[in-house]
């Protein structure tokens, strides 16, 4: 009976030791693990890292400027912490500018500076300066042109007039680059062998007399354009009108004549309903006397896409300011001449009736 007690007290000693045993485990694990994963992070934390990340550059100037010669974009290096740097390369959201404030009208060259940036990183640009041109700002308003590559209309089609949701564009940029403008384009791109209208949102051209393009700002940027491709089968018969082109003599008059009276265009119905006559143009430059040019008749025309004939034979009589001089003096000496006879025909007759008079007198 005693032997029993005994054994039951130790066997409660040893449960309790059991389940002290199991929580002193737990803790020292979930401990050690709570310091494991407080290194690991601060581990993370503390490892660095680089990135390069391109950003739009903006520039800061008063707004009467017109600002020329900056990059479109620039490298920004940042260094740091690995976890605000992968932020910062995720989310740009820091800006990259070029601060011309208090600036005059010329050429300045600034360094560029970065904003947004966390205090822990650092940051450099690429390149780290620029060189810009500063003038004051012009505006403009020109006339949007749809343009299109007509030689890669199908076969037997034929191109409407084309068109843009806008008319107009406004021009921004300095005086100079402004004066140089002289179109402003809307560039569709046809797929070859087209049979069928093309709509396209194009971005806006300024361009200058060489076709070049200009750095200026266009508003809008791009435009909704639309070339209309119809078939085309219908004709008419215009008659034809000769344009002097070229740049001839300007000391020179050039008079053209033609056998050829009318032509025969084929073209869309809408084109050909407003075409009254067709301009040619005929090259009169380096032609300095009487002569007689085969000219090609242009068919690159909204709506129009063959004329027959093709080609005419044009006469060009030149005629000089040099011989109409020479007429015109001549036509003053003999009235000169004629002057000169009257007055001579008057005094003779004045002459003739004197001696009368003196008769008439003695014979009072």
């Amino acid at each position: 009976m005693k032997f029993g007690k005994l054994s039951n007290t130790k066997l409660v000693y040893s449960i309790i030791s059991l389940i002290f045993a199991c929580f002193l485990f737990g803790y020292v694990t979930t401990d050690t693990g709570a310091n494991t994963n407080g290194a690991a992070n601060k581990a993370t934390l503390s490892t660095q890292k680089s990135a390069t990340v391109t950003v739009p550059l903006k520039v800061n100037v008063s707004s009467k400027y017109f600002v020329e010669g900056y990059p479109e974009n620039v490298k920004v290096k940042i260094n740091g912490p690995a976890a605000l740097v992968q932020t910062a390369e995720n989310t740009k959201n820091f800006q990259a500018y070029a601060d011309l404030e208090g600036l005059k009208p010329g050429k300045h060259t600034v360094k560029l500076k970065v904003s947004g940036v966390s205090h822990e990183l650092s940051a450099n640009v690429q390149p780290e300066k620029v060189t810009v041109t500063i003038s004051k700002k012009a505006t403009a308003t020109f006339p949007i042109q749809v343009r299109f590559d007509s030689t890669l209309i199908g076969n037997g089609y034929a191109a409407g007039i084309a068109s843009s949701n806008y008319s107009r564009a406004k021009v921004i940029g300095s005086r100079s680059s402004i004066n140089a403008v002289t179109n402003v384009v809307a560039n569709v791109s046809l797929p070859e062998d087209v049979q069928h209208s093309v709509t396209q949102n194009v971005t806006l051209e300024a361009l200058d007399e060489n076709g070049k393009p200009l750095n200026v700002v266009i508003e809008p940027t791009t435009v909704k354009a639309t070339v209309p491709i119809y078939a085309a089968t219908t004709t008419k018969k215009v008659n034809i009108h000769l344009v002097a082109s070229g740049g001839g003599d300007n000391t020179k008059n050039y008079s053209l004549s033609t056998d050829t009276k009318t032509v025969t265009v084929t073209g869309t119905k809408q084109a050909l309903s407003r075409l009254q006559s067709l301009n040619v143009a005929v090259p009169v430059s380096g032609v300095t006397s009487n002569t007689t040019k085969t000219v090609s008749i242009d068919t690159i025309q909204n709506g129009i896409i063959a004329v027959s004939p093709s080609s005419i034979n044009v006469q060009i009589t030149v005629s000089g300011q040099e011989n109409q001089n020479s007429m015109q003096s001549q036509n003053g000496n003999n009235q000169q001449s004629g002057q000169n006879n009257q007055n001579a025909t008057s005094k003779t007759a004045n002459n003739q009736s004197q001696p009368a008079q003196k008769q008439g007198q003695t014979g009072q």
